[in-house]
């Protein structure tokens, strides 16, 4: 009998051991046992969590394209499986179809097609267990990170602007908190560009140029991108926080700066500081929207006025390379219609039947309905929290300011502890407020327009037309003439469902997908539904 021989670790750390070699090893020992012909061998690194498990489907994939029954030798049914996913189900039909067999060589274990109910039942009962094994990983993860964030101490390593201590170091030293440490060439250049940008005289593309000249490098010593020095102004650890899902938590490490120089560069990121740079006028539909997918630099759109018969002189928008990472042979100019028009068949395509829209917004609203009085009491709870920091500052100030009885120092610990408190408790409000009346008609605006999207967009003007597809896509890509694009959650959903000849099975999938949906629904997209119904 044909065979192959499947090994797999979930991370490069496990494959720098010998869990790969041992399990292959293992596999070949079996085949000649059972006197196999083993046609391919699978090493693959994957978590059995991936999405789609890309390297398990191209194992699949392969023992489908044989003509004969192929046995699949694997160390143990965890290596294999922990779950009843999509790419399960592909297997168990090889086996139903007799096309595949399942060998476990640590128990001797076969899976056929012609297993009787107790041996379909023990194999269950494995992948069962093999689950259970892996949520409480997950959850042991979990509460480790959990643990480590509550001490201050940092998961994973620190940004550019710091250190991690070496491991040996850390162990002589009993792993005292301090871990890291402030990098003595790239910590004050960190500080540098926070006080540049918080000038309001540079862009961020500027201001990205000036630290690269003065001499800032990633710690893999390359050139930092905009998007690098994009999220060091936004990172909160340079003042004392650490971001976990959306929180902060304060650290142990010495800041770089204030939360004062920070917050400055956010207002100047927001407009809250007039920037005193030079901005284009002309809103075109794809500005700073699209790279190339081939070197990643960005293309810019301009007008070009151009004679035509029917129309006389009109004016023809194109987008062109910027070139900024060198020459590059898939980068070329592209008129702006070109890239719409490859647009609309996916606008085109989100169209929900009528008598499918009403009931998916009847399901949203029964299950919003549910979750109303638990959010409000929550939501209650939190504003009276809010209320007490609020007090509590103004307190502060009072003590400060005119009792006089803090002194400066802890003034700026206790004001910082506060406001972050404050923001963290301001999150929370957002959230809870997202899921409320008005997150419900927001949840079914959001279905009206998926479902004339294409009719929408065709009657908007520019500026519309670009707060659609914000709303809509992302990761806007060129190959030459090729646009490549992501559909946004929750619009796939609907642009998947759209595709299907029969509506009523799509139809179940949405609404089992509710959850999922609705958590994609947050404020920046109610702000951009509000841009949209504006055209």
């Amino acid at each position: 009998m044909k065979a192959v021989v499947y090994a797999r670790v979930s991370s490069k750390d496990q494959e720098d051991g010998h869990s790969l070699d041992a399990q292959i090893q293992s596999g070949f020992k079996y085949a000649i046992e059972k006197d196999f012909n083993v046609l391919e061998q699978f090493k693959i690194v994957e978590s059995s969590t991936a999405n789609g498990r890309p390297e398990f489907a191209r194992m699949v994939q392969f023992v489908k394209k044989q003509s004969s029954k192929t046995a699949i030798i694997c160390y143990c049914v965890d290596r294999l499986q922990r779950d009843f996913d999509e790419q399960y189900v592909e297997l168990q039909k090889l086996i139903k179809l007799d096309k595949a067999e399942i060998h476990y060589t640590q128990n001797g274990f076969i899976e056929h097609k012609n297993m009787d109910s107790s041996q379909k039942f023990r194999k269950n009962l494995d992948v069962l267990l093999a689950n259970d094994y892996r949520n409480k990983i997950s959850d042991n993860v979990k509460r480790s990170r959990n643990k480590k964030l509550e001490e201050g101490t940092i998961c994973g390593d620190s940004p550019v602007g710091y250190l991690n201590k070496k491991r040996i170091q850390a162990k002589k030293e009993k792993r005292k908190p301090a871990e890291v440490e402030i990098d003595p060439i790239r910590g004050p250049l960190i500080q540098q560009l926070f006080e540049m940008y918080s000038t309001g005289d540079y862009s961020m593309a500027e201001v990205r140029s000036l630290i690269t000249e003065a001499g800032l490098r990633s710690k893999k010593n390359c050139k930092m991108s905009k998007s690098q020095i994009e999220r060091t102004l936004t990172n909160p650890f340079y003042y004392g926080y650490m971001e976990a899902e959306g929180m902060l938590y304060k650290h142990v490490y010495e800041p770089l700066i204030t939360k004062e120089l920070f917050d400055q560069c956010q207002d100047v990121r927001f407009g809250r500081k007039k920037a005193k740079y030079k901005r284009t006028d002309k809103d075109f539909i794809f500005k700073a929207l699209v790279k190339c997918q081939h070197c990643g630099c960005s293309y810019s759109s301009y007008a070009r006025p151009k004679m035509t018969k029917k129309y006389g002189q009109r004016e023809y928008v194109y987008l062109k390379p910027t070139k900024s990472q060198g020459e590059c042979e898939h980068c070329v100019e592209v008129g702006e219609h070109i890239l719409l028009d490859q647009l609309a068949s996916s606008l085109k395509a989100m169209q929900i039947p009528e008598e499918y829209l009403q009931a998916i917004k009847d399901s949203v609203k029964d299950n919003l309905e549910k979750e109303s009085k638990e959010h409000k009491v929550k939501l209650a709870k939190f504003h009276a929290q809010y209320q007490e920091i609020d007090n509590t500052l103004k307190d502060l100030r009072h003590q400060r300011y005119v009792t006089k009885d803090i002194p400066e120092d802890d003034y700026i610990e206790l004001k910082t502890e506060l406001e972050v408190k404050k923001e963290n408790i301001k999150k929370e409000i957002e959230l809870l407020e997202s899921d409320d009346a008005e997150f419900e008609v927001t949840a079914s605006t959001i279905l009206d327009i998926a479902s004339r999207a294409y009719e929408v967009f065709k009657s908007s003007k520019q500026d519309k037309k670009r707060a659609i597809l914000k709303l809509l896509f992302s990761n806007f890509f060129l190959s030459g003439k090729t646009l490549v694009f992501t559909v946004v959650k929750p619009f796939d959903e609907v642009l998947k469902c759209g595709e299907r000849p029969i509506w009523l099975p799509s139809f179940n999938i949405f609404r089992n997908k509710q959850d999922d949906i609705l958590s994609t629904m947050n404020r920046p997209m109610m702000e951009g539904v509000k841009l949209c119904l504006a055209a």
